[in-house]
């Protein structure tokens, strides 16, 4: 019996490339990377189900009773939902700016750290200008991730000095995908804290698999953060349209959620550009949506690949949607360590 989560990687059977869109990037956010020319196609339909990504968005719609075999059609809701979707994708500088703004400080504090001309208090004055974020950092370098001896770290500039720049720009990526994904409508509570959940160990597996193979880490931890922008963007569409049309709609149909993870694998890169990201982040988002027609994938590409498997399985197993049998069945397939998705990173 074929694997449950064989087609993982197959994420879409048509693909077409009839409009382009050509990204340069003009404020790099991570590291100093050359920018490079990238574009992203138009996507047709996918005719196959994706079994993983039905089960994931089961997860985060909470729908783990859901008799999804026999439920394959679209209801007029989704449908509606869908067209939606269609027209924001269409314009995702909109949804850039309106739905998942990507904050000012994050280019200014990234542009003063990849410049190596600062000091500890320039970068302390630059974050201080959101009081809010400054007491987020402050917070979370004194959390048990972070936290270095036992004396409290009390200011930014002492953070700064304790942590270096990179782990201070980490940190305030971190904050602000995490800010993201707090989801406020009651509606799908726990979505944002698994999206969260699962951005955070992807970044973290990413990091770790960058470390191990030599590439750079801080481009993996930055891509595992953002890889899911799309499907926070997409959820905030879907909790809008609930709440004009039905605030007990659960999306329950497969297609519906296999065209959702099509569309948001396309927009996480789509939002990507309109941020203005480097083109070796936007190709690298890209290649996740395309992964089976990608035949020289770049190594960011492949390594948030394989983090993003080891993390969504992982979560897959410990929330019961999937048995270790089927884990193990993936893992072997894919060439994956079996006890490392169930131990997490």
């Amino acid at each position: 019996m074929a694997s449950l989560f064989q087609r993982f990687l197959t994420l879409f059977s048509r693909t077409q490339a009839t409009k382009k869109i050509t990204y340069t990037s003009l404020k790099p956010v991570i590291n100093n990377v050359a920018t490079i020319k990238v574009s992203i196609p138009d996507v047709g339909v996918a005719d196959e189900i994706i079994d993983t990504s039905s089960l994931f968005y089961d997860l985060l719609f909470n729908n783990k009773d859901v008799a999804t075999e026999v439920n394959a059609g679209l209801n007029p809701l989704e449908k509606s939902i869908l067209l939606k979707v269609e027209g924001s994708v269409s314009r995702p500088e909109n949804i850039a700016l309106n739905v998942v703004r990507l904050p000012e400080v994050l280019h200014k504090v990234s542009a003063l750290i990849d410049s190596d001309n600062y000091t500890a208090e320039q970068l302390a004055a630059l974050i201080t200008q959101d009081p809010v974020l400054a007491a987020d950092v402050i917070k979370l370098v004194n959390s048990v991730g972070y936290q270095l001896g036992t004396q409290e770290i009390t200011s930014l500039p002492e953070a700064v000095v304790r942590l270096g720049g990179l782990q201070i720009k980490s940190i305030v990526l971190t904050i602000v995908m995490q800010n993201m994904t707090d989801i406020k409508p009651i509606y799908f509570k726990l979505f944002g804290q698994h999206l969260w959940q699962h951005s955070l160990t992807t970044a973290l597996w990413a990091k770790k698999l960058a470390k191990s193979r030599g590439e750079d880490p801080e481009l993996a931890y930055f891509l595992g953060l953002i890889h899911d922008v799309g499907k926070i963007a997409l959820f905030k569409l879907i909790v809008d349209e609930m709440n004009i049309s039905d605030p007990q709609f659960r999306p329950s149909s497969k297609v519906f959620r296999q065209m959702m993870t099509k569309h948001s694998l396309r927009l996480s890169a789509l939002i990507a550009q309109s941020w203005l990201l480097p083109g070796v982040v936007v190709k690298a988002l890209y290649e996740q949506s395309e992964t089976a027609f990608m035949l020289h994938q770049t190594a960011p590409g492949k390594l948030l690949v394989e983090a993003n498997l080891y993390s969504e399985i992982h979560l897959l197993l410990a929330q019961g949607y999937i048995s270790q049998q089927q884990a193990a069945a993936f893992c072997t397939d894919h060439e994956l360590d079996i006890q490392a998705c169930i131990a997490g990173v």
